[in-house]
């Protein structure tokens, strides 16, 4: 007899009705709160007035053409951008799908948004909040929050991805930093499992943009200029004893990596190098993030494999006590890496160049083991040399330790990313000798074919278990418990009849003269 595995009968709720188009509000007196009306040229949502808050009330209710919930005007997305289409698998309100977006100008305050009552301004503080629906216990679903600051031709910048707190109806916020522009525009991206990502293509993933008018800053706008007169003082230069205070890189097209301007630090930010090259569930933004022709390898999966998913400069100590990085100073690099099973077979090797434009590398220090498996962080010091843009970069690869030294390896399990820094000038350098500095000859960075290696989980552990006792100070035991690796249990989640598992993992037990093990996995 067979048996089938039934997905449980989802609730009927009643089809989203598109509503009543608004009319908008004027925002040409006082701070009022708008109200969004569907904008068919841009295909999205759109608030044509200022004022303090835009709201997309039930335009976005529902996702694509899912059972009983057909999204009005769907996918509700830009025109001006890519083509972004909802996943059109599921039920409505017991599925995945976004229901409303609203950008409020003020500020989240321990944990409570507080709206301001003025306007949505330039330079000013604004949060978005965000209505959806998680399935089940919402532990498998991510809303990725972008913003633009030209809806007219969008450049997504990444905001925040937040987990679904729960299951159901749920509600998340986020407070951020309103940029230059007029029309500017949020998008949402709900996605079931997957990796960061402006327009996700999973079957349950719904994709949504919000459009807002947002009021001139006066305050930065310079007054009429009248006929210019000799000033009385000329203007002091910058001595580069200012600070500009920690900076966060953005992606750089012509350079093809993330890029900061001048500040005590800079973080490639949580969202830019996370992931790797094409890897399952972790598809990493406008891979490979290399200044170069160095390609990632493309095997593995996310967050089981190796990836570097954040590099953070950091000024350490300076001629001029917290002024932004300069010339001679001495920072820290630090990467927020994930090792493959114990770490035993990954290394990482840092590097800088004082010219992002034509990298020539330097190594930083000798190439280091990661510390364990799964997240770990490594760091590196070098000195700045002269150079106006800097870069770094950071080498994963999982192999020998002996690999030659190549600052672009070429394993398909191998990570490559790059951030590049800005840098002030520092006059006590200029004329400095080159041999100050040495640059050493341009390493062979031409990267082949992407070389296939087979991982061994058991010679990984094994590996391991011969440094920690060739490390160890202690005798090792002849005779003594053993341990195994065995067919344990995995998670799975069934899904409109498709079953979606992760490898099971178990422990074994050995006799006391030997260990006994077996190995098991299924999805």
């Amino acid at each position: 007899m067979l048996a089938f595995a039934l997905q449980p009968t989802a609730p009927q709720t009643p089809a989203p009705t598109a509503p009543v188009t608004p009319t908008p509000t004027s925002g040409d007196a006082d701070a009022v709160a708008q109200e969004a009306a569907f904008d068919s040229g841009y295909g999205a949502p759109r608030c044509a007035n200022v004022g303090s808050s835009c709201d997309s009330l039930a335009l976005l209710n529902g996702r694509g053409i899912i059972t009983n919930g057909n999204e009005p005007n769907h996918s509700n997305t830009n025109k001006n951008g890519a083509v972004c289409n909802d996943g059109n698998s599921g039920t409505y309100q017991y599925d995945e799908s976004i229901e409303q977006i609203t950008v409020t100008a003020g500020d989240i305050i321990s944990g409570t948004p507080v709206p301001s009552g003025d306007f949505i301004v330039e330079g000013g503080r604004a949060f978005v909040t965000v209505d959806l629906w998680c399935w089940n216990t919402g532990s498998s679903d991510t809303a990725d929050i972008y913003i633009t600051s030209d809806a007219s031709s969008p450049d997504w910048q990444p905001l925040a991805s937040i987990n679904c707190p729960g299951g159901g109806a749920q509600t998340i916020t986020h407070a951020f930093d309103v940029p230059s522009g007029a029309n500017q525009s949020i998008r949402v991206n709900l996605r079931y499992n997957g990796s960061p990502s402006t327009c996700s293509n999973g079957n349950y993933d719904d994709h949504d943009d919000l459009i807002f008018t947002v009021k001139a800053d006066t305050n930065a706008t310079p007054p009429p200029t009248p006929a210019p007169t000799p000033p009385l003082t000329p203007v002091p230069t910058n001595d580069g004893s200012s600070s500009s205070g920690p900076q966060t890189a953005s992606y750089d097209t012509d350079l093809g990596a993330p890029k900061c301007s001048y500040g005590v630090s800079c973080d490639s930010g949580a969202a830019l190098l996370n992931g790797r090259g094409s890897i399952a569930n972790g598809n990493e933004f406008h891979a490979p993030n290399t200044l170069d022709a160095c390609i990632d390898g493309n095997s593995g999966t996310y967050h089981s494999d190796e990836s570097i998913d954040r590099i953070v400069v950091t000024k350490a100590s300076g001629t001029v006590s917290g002024s932004d990085m300069t010339e001679g100073d001495e920072v820290t690099v630090s990467a927020n890496v994930w090792c493959w099973n114990t770490g035993s077979s990954d290394y990482i090797d840092f590097y800088y160049a004082s010219d992002a434009t034509l990298p020539v590398w330097t190594q930083i220090g000798d190439r280091q083991p990661c510390p364990g498996g799964g997240a770990q962080t490594v760091t590196a010091s070098f000195t700045l040399p002269q150079g106006s843009l800097q870069a770094v970069r950071a080498n994963m690869m999982y192999g020998s330790v002996s690999t030659g030294l190549n600052s672009c390896t070429s394993g398909n399990y191998d990570d490559t990313d790059d951030l590049v820094i800005s840098v002030k000038p520092n006059p006590a350098m200029q004329g400095v000798s080159e041999a100050a500095f040495p640059i050493p000859s341009r390493h062979d960075d031409e990267q082949g074919e992407i070389i296939e290696a087979w991982k061994d989980i058991e010679a990984d552990e094994m590996k391991k278990d011969l440094n920690e006792m060739n490390a160890s100070t202690e005798k090792p035991k002849l005779k003594g418990q053993g341990k195994g690796k065995g067919g344990g249990k995995g998670k799975g989640k069934w899904k409109d009849g498709e079953k979606k598992g992760k490898a099971g993992k178990g422990k074994g037990k050995g006799s006391d003269d030997e260990s006994e093990s077996q190995f098991g996995l299924w999805q």
